[in-house]
């Protein structure tokens, strides 16, 4: 019998990405979502059926069908798979079965998870070896965010989302940090950190965790582990302090100090969470056996990842980059490191929020986290559900920002239209956030270059 999936909501990013994993296996996919998107691509480059739009008819020839958390069974295709006795599995649940008979490394944590898979998954591939991988998000690096492989270890990102980093069971996992995320979801804090021990927890008997120890959370996370667990060993890592893995910054480089010694290396992108992220890859890595100098080596080449502080272009003397942050602490770093990289430059940020809830949760980090930025433009609220009637938009977020006096900029085309208008040569352009502000940069550029520049 011919094995059909059908992926309801195909575009996400972790849902595209299994999808490339079970065409590697050499099976029939097809998926829908609501509405077309670059990444989907790929998938059809390769034979996968895309339906643009939900309809209950899309899953009568399937076998098997695939939803995420955020996926109710009275969706209509879901339903429809339900009353044919067709077998549903959450994404977490298929990443499951694929990361069973493997070595899994897993990453978590609320900021740096997708960037750090990653650099493990681009240092693992510069050993020669054929791992599998799933990243949270597209990278210039690899071809497809995704891959069975068949060497025995696999990395894959561990997203808290719908508690889907509970489904796996690591040799290494990672905790890089844990801060007030999806609280939407969870309640509390208290909620989101007892989520992550679960997540520690989930470790194979004789396990590694590897965690960021400059961040309070996850400390007292991996306190309460080691408590539970005495065979779990802990490794600890660290931009700021002394650790088992501490990185210092010696501007175009940086310097390692290990267990085994010191290794000194580089990085293609700025700003102190890279190099966070880059202690705990690194770490990981050699905790898996691989070879640590050759990992510091191959990193030097990492491009990053799609939408981490990602270059648009530049027009008129007005660089304008993208970046994936939608978290205060995000914001803050982001910033920081675009001063780092260019500290002539006024800094322009256009930053669109992601969800009405997350910006009413995080608002006193969002008051503060713009504050090293010159100029800030706030844009419409990208909203993955309909408000309540309590939380806080965009506009008035930008009355609630105490430095610099920011602007409601409006809807994506009419704030990139204001950057464009008011932009002066050598201003550093910034979109930034979770939802589709990437549209923005290209709209900054056009105008740009049809106005021949911004002011002198």
């Amino acid at each position: 019998m011919t094995i059909n999936v059908h992926f309801v909501g195909i575009g996400g990013i972790h849902m595209s990405a299994l999808a490339h994993i079970l065409l590697d296996d050499g099976l029939v996919v097809s998926g829908c979502d609501r509405s077309d998107a670059p990444i989907l691509d790929s998938l059809r480059a390769r034979g996968a059926n895309i339906l643009i739009g939900h309809n209950e008819h899309h899953v009568t020839t399937a076998t098997q069908v695939v939803r995420t958390a955020a996926v109710p069974e009275s969706h209509p295709e879901v339903a429809r798979a339900l009353e044919l006795g067709i077998p549903v599995q959450t994404r977490a649940e298929l990443l499951s079965e694929i990361a069973a008979p493997r070595n899994v490394i897993t990453v978590g944590g609320t900021h740096g998870k997708t960037t750090t898979t990653g650099m493990i998954a681009h240092c693992m591939r510069a050993s020669g070896r054929d791992v599998g991988y799933v990243i949270g998000g597209e990278a210039p690096d690899f071809c497809v965010h995704a891959r069975r492989g068949t060497d025995p270890w696999l990395v894959l990102e561990a997203d808290e989302y719908g508690r889907a980093f509970h489904h796996y069971t690591p040799s290494v996992a990672v905790l890089t940090n844990c801060e007030p995320d999806h609280l939407d979801y969870y309640g509390s804090q208290d909620a989101l950190e007892a989520a992550f021990l679960q997540y520690v927890e989930t470790l194979n008997t004789g396990g590694v965790l590897v965690v960021g120890s400059d961040s309070p959370a996850a400390r007292q996370i991996t306190q309460r582990l080691s408590a539970a667990r005495s065979d779990v060993r802990v490794v600890t890592c660290s931009s700021r302090g002394d650790a088992d893995y501490a990185i210092r910054d010696l501007d175009d480089e940086y310097l390692l100090s290990t267990p085994s010694g010191q290794h000194r290396g580089a990085l293609q992108q700025p700003g102190e969470y890279q190099l966070q992220n880059a202690t705990t890859a690194l770490a990981a890595l050699q905790q898996a056996g691989f070879d640590l100098g050759q990992a510091v080596e191959a990193l030097r080449t990492f491009r990053g990842v799609n939408r981490r502080f990602q270059l648009h272009g530049d027009a008129e003397g007005v660089i304008v980059l993208d970046d994936y942050a939608h978290h205060p602490t995000e914001v803050s770093a982001a910033i920081d490191a675009a001063k780092q990289r260019w500290p002539e430059r006024r800094t322009v940020v256009l930053f669109q929020p992601h969800t009405y809830t997350r910006t009413s949760y995080l608002l006193d980090g969002f008051r503060t986290c713009f504050g090293k930025a010159d100029v800030v433009y706030t844009v419409d609220t990208y909203a993955a559900r309909d408000m309540s009637g309590e939380e806080t938009t965009s506009e008035q977020l930008a009355a609630e920002i105490d430095a610099p006096d920011a602007e409601y900029g409006g809807s994506i085309e009419q704030s990139a239209r204001l950057a464009a208008e008011r932009a002066t040569a050598n201003d550093l352009i910034i979109t930034m956030g979770a939802g589709d502000i990437d549209a923005a940069g290209p709209i900054i550029l056009r105008e740009l270059r049809r106005s021949g520049g911004g002011s002198a």
